[in-house]
């Protein structure tokens, strides 16, 4: 799946899923390439548009070099949905903060938020303005992990039988 965007701050993009291949690429003018992929051996769930959440089932690379990329397991509190990069010396971190949405962070900084759709689109609420990398980032891991996650108490309630 290939969607184009318009990001306000670093123009046009292209995000590309394959979920089959298990690859996310994100790329335009006015960024560095980032591709996402999933190992051969890993096993796909449809649920994660990458496929896993498993560090050692990915790679990343950032206009052409490897950078560390640590998903969380994703399990029942929001947080555990985060995914982290760290690239020269920063760790960037994805964060669910609602059902739809995920706040990027520079360290501490909060530099917008993404929300994801089903269709593939990606949007960006920049309340700083990140450098061409950090949209990226935000972008790539946006794509690759989704945006948001259901309320801790909502998933506990839809666990239990009615």
């Amino acid at each position: 799946m290939e969607t184009h965007l318009t990001d306000a701050v670093v123009g046009e993009l292209t995000l590309t899923l394959d979920r089959d291949g298990g690859t996310v690429r994100v790329e335009g003018e006015g960024i560095p390439p980032v591709v996402v992929r999933r190992s051969d051996e890993a096993v796909a769930r449809r649920h994660i548009p990458i496929g896993t959440r498993g560090p050692d089932q990915l790679t990343m690379t950032l206009d052409g070099a490897t950078v560390p990329l640590r998903p969380g397991p994703g399990r029942v509190t929001r947080h555990s949905y985060r995914a982290e990069v760290d690239h020269a010396g920063i760790v960037y971190t994805l964060i669910p903060t609602s059902e739809e949405s995920s706040s990027l962070f520079r360290g501490e900084h909060h530099l917008g938020n993404l929300t994801t759709f089903a269709d593939g689109e990606a949007r960006a609420e920049w309340v700083a303005a990140p450098t061409p990398e950090e949209a990226a980032i935000g972008y790539a891991l946006a794509a690759c992990f989704g945006s948001g996650a259901e309320h801790p108490l909502l998933a506990i309630v839809g666990m239990l039988p009615f």
